[in-house]
């Protein structure tokens, strides 16, 4: 145990008290910068089935945070390959190149619209990206999580993303208050409804996720996005806009059909063949007559139940089954309650 330790001045971790353990202050900091060092990914496909305290090597940061789950069998899995290619996108987009200097580089605002299909984890690879990055690019700045009118849809993923620290809860402020998460380093993340207000006030961000933002119940979503583009432009901030389609209406179509500087990303359910899915329960999902096939699992922009990219025959719907389910729940409904737990509880009280 290290005795008679000044604490740090660095003004990154001024928040400490005064009345706090020198040696859990110093504890902390060590883990926040060996995080801070490690890779998002390692690429050991097999180290869960072989090593069940695998978080435990260091290895990248995936595997000390602990891997994914499968949605349905609750099993933790290796990252899918349209995963890692996501994240390697993203984490090549906002490398500085080398040919700016740093504060030329900070300046420029990387966005990502994500165009992708129901329950294939994006919500949950975002979110690790974002704290990847609470570690360095983010430190000692604020993260907004944008999503559903009512809120609770940012609410849940900003308990997902408090459950993401199980295995380092020495580098937060504790859990969860009042729709804000602290880490160590003074990096602040807060989830918002989605509104024209969400981010007045303090504006020092470095990063905005605004999930499923084609499905907000709004029906004009503009001030909302006129309200955050130049915090994320004048702060050279990252902006990820995440959803599933709902139809050719409202901004995150706009963006489709008009990317300017926007990095455009496509994954549909076929990505998912042989990951999260098999093939035959992705051709059952597509024959179902609960949700429009087109807009929920193949990107596609649709009006009712027909695509403005193409049609669905009437024998599509002559062969369509009426139920599926691999016990799964529309996460990411814009109306959607999660179940209560410890987490929820904490984040309430």
């Amino acid at each position: 145990m290290v005795q008679n330790r000044q604490k740090k001045k660095n003004p990154l971790y001024s928040h400490f008290d005064e009345d706090e353990p020198q040696d859990q202050a110093i504890t902390s900091l060590t883990l926040l910068e060996k995080l801070s060092k490690l890779d998002f990914w390692c690429g050991d496909e097999q180290i869960h089935l072989t090593d069940p305290d695998y978080h435990k090597r260091y290895c990248c940061l995936t595997h000390v945070v602990g891997l994914p789950k499968h949605p349905a069998t609750q099993l933790e899995m290796p990252l899918t390959p349209y995963q890692v290619e996501f994240v390697n996108t993203v984490i090549k987009a906002v490398t500085n190149p080398g040919h700016m200097t740093d504060e030329e580089w900070s300046r420029l605002a990387h966005m990502f619209h994500v165009l992708k299909g129901r329950q294939m984890g994006f919500t949950e690879i975002v979110l690790r990206i974002i704290q990847y990055f609470c570690f360095s690019r983010y430190a000692g700045k604020n993260v907004g999580i944008i999503a559903a009118t009512n809120g609770e849809l940012a609410n849940k993923d900003l308990r997902r993303f408090y459950r993401l620290f199980h295995n380092i809860k020495d580098v937060t402020r504790g859990p969860v208050k009042a729709r804000k998460l602290y880490i160590i380093n003074d990096t602040t993340i807060e989830a918002f409804p989605a509104s024209e207000e969400a981010l007045t006030g303090d504006t020092n961000y470095a990063c905005i996720f605004m999930d499923e933002s084609a499905k907000w119940k709004l029906v004009d979503d503009t001030p909302v996005f006129n309200s955050v583009m130049p915090i994320v432009r004048m702060n050279g901030a990252d902006l990820f806009l995440v959803s599933t389609p709902k139809g050719p209406l409202k901004m995150f179509y706009k963006i489709h059909k008009d990317p300017q500087d926007f990095v455009m990303l496509v994954y549909d359910i076929w990505r998912a063949e042989g990951t999260i899915y098999t093939r035959e329960q992705i051709i059952i999902m597509l024959k179902t007559t609960k949700e429009d096939p087109n807009q929920e699992y193949l990107c596609k922009f649709t009006i009712g139940r027909d695509s403005i990219l193409g049609a669905i025959s009437d024998e599509d719907r002559d062969d369509a089954v009426t139920e599926w389910d691999v016990g799964l729940v529309n996460e990411e409904d814009d109306g959607y309650t999660e179940p209560d737990d410890d987490v929820k509880r904490n984040f309430d009280n």
